[in-house]
């Protein structure tokens, strides 16, 4: 490499020729640049229409995160509705009256906290007391509700939509025909045999039943043992074995009933554990109470207002789980519920689009005329022989053209760089 810049040096014609050539094409480029200018073509300023849509929160899927009954739909389809707007609800009594006792179990630690740290009085420990008797009762309370609650719907479950069938192929027999309400809680197949013999025929049901037997009548309906159903035969001729599946699958109603059933299995659970929490914050505060506020009690009772709020913040989440609101401003595309509708978790209810917002007799100019600088907004406009850069506000905008607030009258031309 030394060798051949050495050479290079060695020949000083050559050196200045490259040169020379070099600044040639530099002065070249350079003379370019400064003299190219900016070619623009003018277009007026438009009077029109405009129509901005937010494209980012188009066509939003909402849901309930909890299942349940619905309560009430309260937007149609085209209606317009505001960010936080209530869409619909879910049949949320339990929810809301678990927030009310959870506010209840926050403000008993809270006051028990204060007492703590005043120290405790006759009164007070009266007070506490009496809480823990109130909270025992509100347990107490709500287990039976909900232990009703859960049993009527298990035996809507099993008695809804119940059929006598066969699976044989003799469609010659008629069917019998079944009434009554099943009262029992067992679940399987009842099997009917059918035992033809004039007027000592009779019929046995087994399966999940021991083997009861009783009157095979086409008149009068008879008792299946215990069980609240009746069967009434169509005819005393020989036929096929009939079976009554409980629950009935196969009806319309099982998987309505069924998600019922479970919705009311997770609502005692959710309604006893928080009237036990309740119940435990107020003989923790009947203890604290009744002993010397020592620095670990304090320490206590300042964690019990902590988990009691906690409590609340759950059934707050829980309550609103139960709620459709509006996530922004939009116009309902569709919606897939109804009032009395049992509905899963996240199940799609209504469908939203964006909210459009539309502007008549505006001034227009193109997109690509808006000149952005320093956080304010510009355009070139024709004036005489000259063009000026003119200060702009803009509005709304759609995909090729831009509302023009003030700067610009209908009288103006803009420039489009081309």
């Amino acid at each position: 490499m030394k060798k051949h810049i050495i050479t290079f040096f060695n020949k000083p014609k050559l050196a200045i020729s490259i040169f020379f050539g070099i600044a040639i094409i530099v002065s070249g480029i350079s003379y370019k640049m400064i003299h190219t200018k900016k070619v623009y073509s003018f277009v007026p300023v438009t009077l029109g229409s405009i129509t901005q849509t937010d494209i980012a929160n188009k066509n939003l899927t909402l849901a309930f995160v909890s299942g349940g009954k619905i309560q009430s739909v309260l937007v149609h389809n085209g209606d317009s509705v505001k960010t936080g707007q209530v869409l619909a609800t879910l049949d949320n009594g339990t929810a809301q009256g678990s927030i009310n006792q959870a506010k209840a179990a926050y403000a008993l630690a809270q006051a028990n906290y204060q007492k703590v740290l005043n120290g405790a009085t006759s009164s007070a420990i009266d007070v506490a007391k009496a809480a823990v008797k109130t909270a025992q009762v509100n347990l107490d309370q709500a287990t039976k509700q909900q232990t009703i609650a859960v049993a009527n719907a298990y035996s809507k479950l099993l008695s809804s939509g119940l059929e006598i069938t066969t699976t044989s192929n003799d469609t010659t027999v008629q069917a019998p025909t079944l009434s009554g309400s099943y009262t029992k809680t067992q679940q399987g197949d009842i099997i009917i045999q059918a035992y033809p013999g004039g007027d000592n025929g009779y019929f046995n049901a087994s399966g999940m039943l021991d083997n009861y037997t009783g009157t095979m009548s086409t008149t009068v309906p008879q008792p299946i043992a215990d069980t609240g159903l009746f069967i009434t035969f169509s005819t005393k001729q020989s036929q096929p074995n009939w079976v009554i599946h409980i629950p009935n699958k196969n009806s319309v109603n099982y998987t309505a009933n069924y998600n019922a059933y479970q919705t009311a299995l997770q609502t005692k659970d959710q309604v006893l554990a928080l009237a036990q929490a309740g119940l435990d914050q107020a003989n923790a505060a009947l203890i604290n109470l009744q002993t010397a506020a020592r620095p670990e009690d304090v320490a206590t009772a300042k964690a019990q207002v902590e988990s009691a709020f906690g409590a609340v913040q759950i059934a707050q989440a829980n309550y609103n789980n139960t709620i459709i609101t509006a996530p922004n401003d939009g116009v309902i595309h569709s919606v897939a519920i109804n009032p009395g509708q049992i509905i899963t978790p996240n199940s799609a209810a209504i469908t939203m689009l964006a909210q459009t917002t539309t502007k008549d007799n505006v001034l227009l100019i193109p997109k690509t005329s808006v000149i952005y600088k320093n956080g304010k907004t510009y355009a070139v406009v024709h004036q005489g022989n000259t063009n000026v850069q003119k200060e702009i506000t803009i509005g709304i905008t759609d995909q090729d053209h831009v509302e023009v607030v003030s700067g610009l009258s209908q009288n103006d031309k803009v420039a489009v760089l081309q």
